[in-house]
């Protein structure tokens, strides 16, 4: 069940995600707004520069026809004016400053070209006639300058504003023949004639007069409640990122000079109604718009469909996917796939639910199988055993240990081996009840039904009948154990550990058989305390480990110069524990290697005290199997021998000879280490091992160690004293040294002394003793004859 946290985790998590029809969505949507408003933004900058080329190109070409129009308009006032000028009669009535006659000329020739003003006046600026009452007679003409270049030049054109009209005027000299006179002819620029400008440029038309000190005079085609946007226009250029739809700036316009007199400037302004530019563009733009918005309505319709459709089929595989984690793999997948990828996605997660469907069969398998055998594992037999207790119905539970089956993997090889576990799995699945491989080599069988001794005998015959594996025969064995429920455990637990403890004990009997007894965990219990309270001495600077040295006398010298080391054990709360006992253990317990440091310091430290007062003695230190393989003992041996001062003559070494058997190969190799650096190597207890004389020939030793079994009566069995000359016969021929120990009586030392034997060691020389007593002992025994003639006056010597 999902922690309140964790859920509020997944809803965040499923609100940041998005489904696949929103997506589809989203990208054609996008990509449709995205397409649309390029268009949209492609055609606005198009027509916006290409109405501002527009609107550039026809007010210059606005402003060339004003200009053509009035330079027209100018060259009609220039003939007329000539032609009133070089009238005889009009120069006669000038001359003869006969006024009514010369208002009557100007009159009749104004009339007869449509001027708007006729005058005339006198080379000081006065007016002599007029047909404006703008202009009265003797009043001064309004443009000084004009006149003053009329005079200069014969003639000249401007625009003149006289009673608050503007007119375009030519002023020529009346000649007869030195000018006389100056005669002005003129056109009024009224609203009809804006008018007819802006026909014909297709422009408004505005033209400002100003001056300073006086009221500026307008004259347009647009009406006044618009000219200032008019005004405003002028100074405004068409902005690229202008609104099509924009109302505020309608104009576009352009202002130029038309001329300037005596401080009045005529401008002519020309402007383009940009709305009625842009009026079609922005029916193109709207169309566009329309059909964008219909196409993106009918693409998210149309990609709706098309995801919806798309996503049916995924999100029923979501659902089936849903359904498989929940472990259903059963349920067939039928998906309506309308695509080739959708259905080869169907087709891919079929495939991948049988597969999950099938794995997680073989890993369920794996989990509570041994996968080698295909028996239980150690889990599932627990799973079992504990079902079988909850029932509350009595059974019983063999451990088995197939002997030797490490031997087996290291003699034959991993092959053999497996192979012999998976044909003893097929004699146990015919057994009937349920069978686990615990590991290794150790396997456990709960019988349906109670095994009586006579079963279990015909049982185990059936389990240990020979095995031929690839043309290999291997003879199997099988030590084993019993426990019974409810009475010897009522726990999975303790079953566990009480058929353990069986079975370990199992292999120490004749019969290789050990039902489970109360005292047999009572020695556990035992072995599990000296192991612990080892663990505390070896890791302590305690004096309960001790070591005590047991002399070697040489039946060729008759002098003691070797020892043997003997490793003692007195514990505070065990008292003394025996070094079979714990030894053993901590071989057992991975500590071996441990104890045998803490002996070589020990010996080597007590060989530096006896070099300093004179002593010199080889002391012997018995190696495990364990020892012998640990590639960094005879490093560390050597290092510690430098760092003391000691020679290598100093120190030997005893394996016995069952440790040697169980890894032979090895054992050489590391032995012969050991003999290449000039240590001295012993087989201890010789004869007990089953040794191999291919194996016996082979190994790199010195001295052979009869085991003390067969000395301890030597005196008084026959066939002890066949064993030990056969064994120093076959040393003699190996050139190895003989030593003997358990010797008690001196009987015994005249036989080994007259078959040859070179050392001897046991009570009747001395017990093992502490390193301080061995000084003592020597001075006492240095003299010592250990075999005599009268043998009634010898004395059984033990030193205490």
């Amino acid at each position: 069940m999902l922690k309140p946290q964790e859920s509020l985790n997944q809803g965040l998590i499923k609100l940041a995600l998005r489904t696949l029809n929103y997506g589809i969505l989203k990208l054609v949507g996008g990509l449709l707004c995205l397409t649309t408003c390029s268009i949209l933004v492609s055609v606005w900058i198009s027509t916006t520069n290409h109405a501002r080329k527009q609107v550039a190109q026809g007010l210059d070409i606005g402003q060339n026809i004003f200009t053509q129009v009035l330079a027209s308009r100018e060259s009609q006032l220039y003939n007329s004016a000539d032609v009133l000028t070089a009238d005889f009669g009009f120069i006669q009535s000038v001359a003869s400053q006969d006024k009514d006659t010369i208002t009557s000329v100007l009159f009749n020739h104004g009339e007869r070209i449509s001027a708007d003003l006729m005058a005339l006046l006198s080379f000081d600026g006065n007016v002599i006639s007029s047909t404006s009452t703008g202009l009265g007679s003797n009043d001064p003409f309004p443009a000084k300058e004009l006149i003053r270049k009329a005079i200069s030049s014969g003639g000249v054109a401007s625009i003149l504003e006289i009673d608050k009209q503007l007119y375009q005027v030519i002023l020529l000299t009346v000649n007869a023949p030195v000018p006389i006179a100056i005669a002005v002819v003129g056109f009024e620029i009224n609203q009809a004639l804006i008018e007819e400008l802006s026909a014909i440029t297709k422009l408004n038309t505005t033209i400002e007069l100003s001056h300073a000190g006086g009221q500026n005079m307008t004259i347009s085609s647009v009406p006044n409640n618009e000219l200032i946007n008019v005004y405003d226009s002028v100074k405004l250029e068409l902005d690229i990122l202008r609104s099509p739809f924009e109302r505020e700036h309608r104009f576009f316009s352009k202002r130029f000079l038309l001329s300037e007199l005596e401080g009045r400037q005529v401008w002519i302004i020309l402007s383009e109604d940009i709305n009625q530019l842009f009026s079609e563009f922005n029916l193109l733009q709207l169309e566009i718009t329309f059909i964008t918005l219909l196409s993106i309505g009918l693409t998210l319709l149309m990609g709706a469909v098309f995801a919806r459709n798309l996503t049916l089929p995924l999100t029923n595989l979501e659902i089936m996917a849903q359904r498989v984690a929940r472990g259903d793999y059963h349920k067939h997948i039928n998906i309506q796939a309308n695509s080739k990828e959708i259905d080869n996605l169907a087709i891919a997660f079929s495939v991948m639910q049988e597969n999950v469907c099938s794995r997680e069969e073989k890993i369920q398998f794996q989990a509570s199988h041994d996968v080698l055998t295909g028996l239980y594992n150690r889990y599932q037999i627990s799973t079992i055993i504990q079902q079988k207790m909850s029932e509350q119905k009595p059974f019983q539970a063999f451990g088995m240990n197939i002997l030797g089956y490490r031997g087996i993997n290291d003699v034959f090889g991993y092959q053999i081996g497996d192979s012999c576990l998976q044909s003893l799995a097929v004699r146990f699945m015919k057994l009937g009840g349920q069978a686990a491989r615990l590991g290794g080599g150790e396997l456990l069988w709960l019988p349906d039904q109670f095994i009586n001794e006579k079963a279990l005998l015909e049982l185990r015959q059936q389990l240990e009948q020979p095995l031929e594996v690839d043309n290999t025969v291997l003879n199997i064995r099988f030590s084993i154990g019993v426990t019974c429920f409810p009475d010897d455990a009522e726990d999975t637990q303790t079953l566990f550990r009480r058929l353990s403890i069986a079975v370990d004990h199992a292999r120490r009997e004749k019969n290789l058989f050990q039902a489970y007894r109360q005292d047999l965990e009572e020695n556990y219990l035992y072995r599990l305390e000296v192991l612990n309270e080892l663990k505390q001495a070896l890791s302590s600077t305690q004096s309960e480990l001790a070591v005590f040295y047991q002399p070697k006398l040489s039946l060729n010298t008759g002098k003691i110069s070797k020892v043997e080391a003997l490793i003692r054990w007195n514990n505070k709360r065990l008292g003394f524990v025996s070094p079979e006992l714990f030894i053993l253990v901590a071989e057992q317990a991975g500590l071996i290697n441990q104890v045998t440091n803490w002996v070589i310091d020990r010996v080597i430290y007590d060989l530096r005290q006896w070099d300093q007062i004179g002593i010199s003695l080889q002391v012997a230190i018995n190696l495990s199997v364990h020892d012998v393989t640990n590639i960094d003992l005879l490093p560390g041996v050597v290092q510690r021998l430098k760092l003391a001062g000691l020679g290598k003559n100093k120190l030997a070494f005893e394996i016995t000879e069952s440790d040697l058997m169980k890894e032979p190969e090895k054992a050489i190799e590391q032995l012969q280490a050991f003999r290449t650096y000039g240590f001295n190597l012993a087989i201890d207890d010789f004869g007990t091992g089953y040794s191999s004389l291919s194996y016996l020939k082979n190994m790199p030793v010195t001295e052979l160690k009869i085991d003390k079994s067969f000395i301890l009566k030597l005196d008084q069995q026959l066939e002890d004293q066949n064993i030990v000359q056969t064994i120093i016969a076959l040393a003699r021929t190996f050139k190895l040294e003989i030593v003997a120990e358990g010797v008690e009586n001196e009987a015994t030392l005249r036989l080994l002394n007259a078959w040859g034997c070179d050392w001897i060691q046991g009570y009747f020389i001395s017990k093992p003793m502490a390193s301080d007593q061995i000084q003592r002992w020597l001075e006492e025994h240095g003299t010592t004859k250990w075999i005599r003639n009268d043998i009634e006056k010898y004395r059984y010597k033990k030193y205490a």
